[in-house]
Parts: C-alpha cells; sequence; structure tokens
C-alpha cells in the first residue's frame, strides 16, 4: 500500500468510523437526559472528524489533544477546503470545546438551547468533507454544488459510512439517529419543531463549586485534578 493510503484506511476507520460511533452515543445521551455524557461524547465525535478531515487532505493531525478550535483552524487553512460551516456552528464548536472536557464533573454541566440540533448540525458539515477527493478524479464525474447539498441535507450520502450503512439497513441504531435529526436519516422533519422542542436550557453545578477550596485541598492528593481546576482554584486562594 502507497503511504497515503495507509493514512487514508485510518483516517476512514480508527477516525471515522469511530466518530459515527460516538455520534450516535452522543444523541442516545441527550435523548435520555445524560448531559455530561452528551457533551463529552460530542466533543469527541467532532474531535474525531476534523482530524479524520486533515488525513484525507494530507495533513497532520498530531498534537491538538481535544482542542477542537484548534483543529478547526487547521482546516480551515487547507488549501481549496471549503467548509461553509455556518456562524451558530462555530458558535457551538467553541461551546462544546468549553464544556465537553468536563468528564469527571469538576466544572458546571451546561446544556444550551438546541444543543442536539447544532450537533447534528456541525457534524453534517464537517463529516461531508472526510473522504479522500482525488480517489474520483479522472471519472470526469460533476460535483454537486456545495449550496445544493445543503438545501437537502438528507440526500447527501458518504460512501461506505457507518450512519449511511444504519439508514439502508434500518438496524437497532436507526432509530437513535434519525430522531429529531434534520441532517439524517429518512424522515421528513421542519427543523423549526425540531429547535422548539429543543429549547431547554440546563446548568448543573458539581460538588467543588459548593465545597470551594475545603474540597479542593482534601481532593488533591487523592485524585487527579484537571489543570483548569487546579488553575481556577490557584486564582483564588
Amino acid at each position: 500500500m502507497e503511504k497515503q493510503d495507509i493514512i487514508n484506511d485510518y483516517a476512514c476507520w480508527s477516525l471515522r468510523y469511530t466518530a459515527d460511533e460516538d455520534y450516535i452515543a452522543a444523541r442516545i445521551s441527550y435523548k435520555t437526559g445524560l448531559i455530561e455524557p452528551f457533551l463529552w461524547l460530542g466533543l469527541h465525535s467532532i474531535e474525531k472528524y476534523l482530524k479524520a478531515l486533515l488525513l484525507f487532505k494530507q495533513r497532520p493531525a498530531k498534537g491538538f489533544n481535544h482542542d477542537i478550535i484548534k483543529l478547526l483552524t487547521a482546516v480551515s487553512r487547507v488549501e481549496g477546503l471549503d467548509l461553509r460551516l455556518p456562524a451558530k456552528g462555530e458558535s457551538f464548536v467553541r461551546y462544546i470545546n468549553e464544556f465537553g472536557k468536563n468528564r469527571y464533573f469538576e466544572g458546571s454541566a451546561c446544556l444550551e438551547e438546541c444543543a442536539l440540533d447544532s450537533l447534528d448540525e456541525v457534524v453534517w458539515y464537517i463529516r461531508r468533507h472526510c473522504y479522500d477527493e482525488s480517489v474520483y478524479e479522472g471519472y470526469n464525474l460533476q460535483k454537486i454544488a456545495p449550496s445544493d447539498l445543503e438545501k437537502n441535507p438528507k440526500e447527501y450520502q458518504l460512501s461506505g459510512g457507518l450512519l449511511e450503512k444504519i439508514i439502508k439497513e434500518k438496524s437497532v441504531a436507526y432509530c437513535y439517529l434519525v430522531w429529531d435529526n434534520f441532517f439524517y436519516g429518512d424522515e421528513n422533519i421542519e427543523r423549526d419543531d425540531i429547535r422548539r422542542r429543543q429549547s431547554k436550557f440546563s446548568v448543573v453545578n458539581p460538588p467543588l463549586a459548593f465545597f470551594g477550596k475545603e474540597a479542593f485541598e482534601a481532593l488533591k492528593d487523592f485524585v487527579d485534578l484537571s489543570y483548569d481546576t487546579k488553575q481556577y482554584f490557584k486564582e483564588r486562594a
């Protein structure tokens, strides 16, 4: 295999495929009211899609960790790539980059309005670029205008994608993928109706917020607290 073939295979199976799984798991978490898993899995899916995109475009995807803002910036610098991510999508990336890393509930868990619909949108706009365009060179194929794809997002299919396989086969994960999803599935749903149903906003504060410095002093020698948590209490010492 050529070097890029190996890289593409990794991008396809280790990143894009598992990102599809994380994305569906995030949707399940949202539907069942599990805020922290939704935020973490949503962040993780976007991270993997962005890294896969970079690899398919023959760009390095290392050194970013879970910082999807830096990843999005790197993707925006890829010559010839027009991501076309809407402004509200970029806003969601900043939001989930801040709250999605809260795996151990050290900081507040914040669920913003229409968070699931925003995740669906960001995933669709990034994921549609997660393939190697050079594979189709020389076949005299006509590329569909991005604006036409955006008018009917459910008509777009990514060859070999797990989401497309689930939709086609109507497997067990199908109902969780298509539920209130404007971008994926066979069901016709008005986006305004989806966003009205997702208009809830909620915030849950962690134990550290209630006990303050005493909790930090009691825990610091027993558990690995995040860098942000350590800095928070250091600044308030």
